[in-house]
């Protein structure tokens, strides 16, 4: 039990870290999908984050260390279907009842069927699939998962490092099954995916938490390309045989070119080429920058404004790296872009149509994109395409 207890622990550490890591690209998703964040949508989409994570605790972790394992003594496969039954029959004759029912031979039945009921809920009525389908997918996870057991993490380890047991299969499909059953009663109050996904090109007011979530946007997809390319780049380096004992940093300006350039010009390059927006978060959550032009009519901007803008806060950190490459600069020198970063954040709430430091500073204002095709004049609608607020 107290094993159990202790995963159980470990589990939820997983998955809170799981939520935050998933927070942002989940609430974009459903911007791009719903035209807003759904609050019910987002709960299952966070419970469903949190339990594969669990689920994946549960059944992988802990990990061994690969350099005390032995292999000698790996647990046994276990084949023969429906063996539990005999455990059951021989754990009450042993104790009887009701203490046998609380024997670890029968909890852990019961818990490889309570595990998996909440796949079975999530499959029929988040993702809205059928009982079949339901009831399939819980069998092929826990195949999956079962085979890891059963070939050392798919030949991570040399050897197995916990049983694969043939009735862990079929009880956790029985979850799945009764999970299916349940989730029209348990889920009823969750609204459908397309249902909600008709209303995405209705244009909604510009807020102060859209705008900030589209700043978020932007520094997580900096953030996860570059550590892919971090990753892609070591294997590749190690392939070849190129010493990467020092990182990334080993490899001098290919190395920097390849984790930062290439997400600076993904993130902030190309975005502002399209017309539609100064960065790949601000898209995301459909917000643009519109100009007025001389006759004080509504414009994308020229191509030198929107690159400028997209560069207002990303720009002074992208210069420090590079000097940080260049000349090994000091961590102070790092303050500078930071105190940017923090006054751009901090200066949403307070200005016009939420446009922040970098609108501020080239003149722009923010709108949803999904005005932008026709954006009248008259103070009701600019509310709405702007969220307007008389502020700088």
């Amino acid at each position: 039990m107290s094993t159990w207890i202790a995963q159980g622990q470990l589990a939820l550490v997983n998955a809170l870290i799981v939520f935050v890591l998933t927070f942002v690209p989940i609430v974009v998703w459903q911007y791009r999908r719903y035209g807003r964040p759904h609050p019910a949508r987002l709960l299952g989409a966070f419970g469903l984050a949190s339990y594969t994570t669990a689920l994946l605790t549960y059944t992988w972790l802990p990990l061994p260390d690969r350099d005390t394992l032995d292999c000698s003594v790996a647990p046994a496969a276990q084949v023969e279907p429906f063996a539990f039954v005999g455990d059951i029959a021989r754990a009450l004759e042993r104790v009887g009842l009701p203490e046998g029912l609380w024997s670890f031979t029968v909890l852990q039945v019961v818990l490889n069927v309570v595990l998996f009921v909440p796949w079975g809920v999530v499959v029929r009525q988040f993702l809205h699939r059928g009982l079949l389908v339901t009831t399939l997918s819980g069998l092929a996870a826990s195949v999956v998962i079962e085979t890891a057991q059963l070939t050392g993490l798919y030949g991570i380890y040399p050897c197995a490092y916990r049983t694969f047991d043939v009735d862990d299969v079929l009880t956790n499909t029985l979850g799945a099954l009764v999970g299916g059953l349940v989730a029209p009663l348990l889920l009823a109050w969750m609204p459908r995916a397309r249902e909600l996904s008709v209303q995405r090109h209705v244009p909604r007011p510009v807020t102060m938490v859209r705008r900030w979530l589209g700043m978020l946007a932007d520094a997580f997809a900096f953030t996860v390309l570059s550590m892919i390319l971090s990753v892609l780049t070591l294997v590749g380096a190690l392939v070849l045989g190129v010493d990467t004992a020092g990182g990334i940093a080993s490899l001098g300006w290919t190395g920097f070119a390849i984790t930062v350039v290439i997400p600076w010009i993904v993130c902030f390059v190309v975005p502002p080429w399209g017309g539609y927006a100064a960065s790949g978060g601000q898209f995301a959550v459909w917000l643009t920058p519109l100009w007025r032009d001389a006759e004080g009519q509504r414009t994308h901007g020229t191509l030198a404004q929107r690159l400028l803008r997209a560069h207002v806060v990303p720009g002074p950190m992208m210069l420090t790296l590079v000097l940080d490459q260049w000349l090994n600069l000091d961590s102070w020198a790092n303050i500078p872009w930071v105190v940017v970063v923090g006054v751009a954040f901090v200066l949403v709430p307070f200005t016009r149509t939420f446009r922040s430091l970098s609108g501020v500073l080239t003149g722009c204002e923010i709108v949803d994109i999904r005005t932008v095709d026709d954006i009248p004049d008259d103070p009701a609608a600019l509310a709405l395409a702007t969220g307007s607020r008389p502020a700088a």
